[in-house]
């Protein structure tokens, strides 16, 4: 029992100073104050720690709320801009088949007399450059190649690409205008001058051009000139644009004139095509 007396002793004095507090803090004049301003001493920075930490633990609640909002809109924006690119390629494509069916039309009114048939490059083949490559157009589209019957094949400029070499149940070959194979009686686009041969050089197909001899002495050939098919021959309508001339020179061993022909169809990057059909004669294939 004497070991409880000094804990009573205790709690009867802090009881009687809570006491005395009370009193003196109710109580108006200068104590109340005194004590006051003793208690806010010691309480004050503890409750603003305290309110400190409050306010801490809700601006991290309020800042992981706002950070999820964030990666919501994030999100929402991801999926917006994926939207936009996705119509943008749709938009894209349907100006591509529009520009394709326009030239297919503007190609109809210039070649009245011919099937117009759009094609799309689906392979080439595996060798030298602008070697022959593969178009999805083929027998059961009304193309029948044969030894005396070739097509002229166009890109979407009306520009000269070159002639089908063969053909297959759903697919044919084209043999390019820089083809070692290829050739084409032509002309000057803006001369009356006489008739001239472009044909395909290994010497100068890697450099993407053609070569133009058998020009008779005296024709206005010039560098700059765009040079046609003169529609000799059979194959090739008239007026198909072919190149245009780089240089003119003189060959070294025949000292005949020849000239380097820049093609206006860029046949690496040929996505489509058309194919120009006549079913009224047998084309007469040249070289």
């Amino acid at each position: 029992m004497k070991r409880k007396a000094p804990r009573t002793i205790i709690i009867v004095l802090v009881s009687v100073a809570l006491l005395a507090t009370a009193i003196l803090t109710a109580l108006p004049g200068s104590s109340r104050t005194v004590v006051a301003d003793f208690f806010g001493r010691v309480f004050d920075p503890m409750i603003s720690f305290f309110q400190s930490g409050v306010d801490s633990v809700g601006g991290f609640f309020s800042a992981v709320s706002e950070n999820k909002d964030l990666k919501e809109e994030i999100a929402q924006l991801e999926q917006d801009n994926f939207d936009l690119r996705q119509q943008v390629r749709t938009n894209e494509e349907k100006v591509k088949a529009y520009d394709e069916l326009e030239n297919a039309l503007n190609l109809k009114s210039r070649f009245e007399d011919y099937e117009i048939l759009g094609g799309i490059v689906i392979n080439r083949s595996i060798g030298p450059m602008f070697d022959l490559f593969r178009i999805n157009l083929g027998r059961e589209d009304g193309i029948q190649v044969t030894s005396d019957r070739s097509y002229p094949v166009l890109d979407n400029q009306q520009a000269l690409v070159g002639r089908l070499y063969s053909s297959e149940l759903g697919s044919s070959r084209v043999v390019p205008l820089l083809h070692e194979s290829f050739s084409i009686s032509s002309k000057v686009a803006a001369s009356s001058g006489a008739n001239f041969r472009v044909r395909g050089s290994l010497e100068y197909k890697d450099q993407g051009l053609c070569l133009a001899d058998q020009i008779a002495e005296g024709t206005p050939l010039r560098v700059g000139d765009v040079i046609v098919s003169s529609g000799d021959g059979g194959l090739y309508p008239e007026g198909i644009a072919i190149g245009t001339v780089l240089e003119v020179f003189t060959d070294s061993q025949s000292n005949a004139l020849q000239a380097l022909i820049e093609p206006i169809a860029q046949v690496e990057e040929l996505n489509y095509v058309f194919v120009l059909l006549d079913h009224a004669l047998p084309s007469d294939v040249e070289g």
